[in-house]
């Protein structure tokens, strides 16, 4: 694999990374609907199923987003391999910059952050909405 492909590679990862990115915040937005309109005034074991189905699909985009982290790791190891070999035009440096300063590990961990923020959220709107939506006294 040539360092031009590695390049290419990391780019599309990064296309991929924005479109799970995307696919999680549009379940959470269609679960958030589905709350306001529906789940409000349905019953314990429909909430238990949604939110079930909804967790589903969160699990599946954590196994997804693991494995894409994996690939990273995998693409990053390659560009470490040419650079010891041939060196890396400045492209390729960059990519190891991101990697070795941490601003991949700083996207990542803003992402789990996020991520079990609008869970733990979810969760709570969906088996607590009159403790969360209640309005303080005037």
């Amino acid at each position: 694999m040539t360092e031009a492909d590695v390049i290419e590679q990391l780019i599309e990862f990064m296309n991929v990374l924005m479109l799970g990115v995307s696919v999680f915040f549009t379940i959470v937005s269609a679960y958030i609907v589905a709350l306001y309109a529906f789940l409000a005034r349905a019953g314990g074991i429909l909430r238990l199923f949604a939110f079930a189905f909804f967790s589903a699909a969160v699990a599946f985009l954590i196994v997804f987003f693991q494995g894409a982290r994996v690939q990273h790791a995998g693409l990053i190891d390659t560009l470490y391999e040419i650079d010891g070999r041939q060196g890396l035009s400045p492209a390729g440096q960059a990519a190891l910059i991101n990697s070795a300063s941490g601003v991949d590990a700083n996207i990542e961990m803003v992402m789990w952050a996020v991520g079990l923020g609008f869970y733990v959220a979810t969760f709570l709107l969906t088996f607590f909405p009159r403790l969360i939506l209640r309005a303080p006294n005037a």
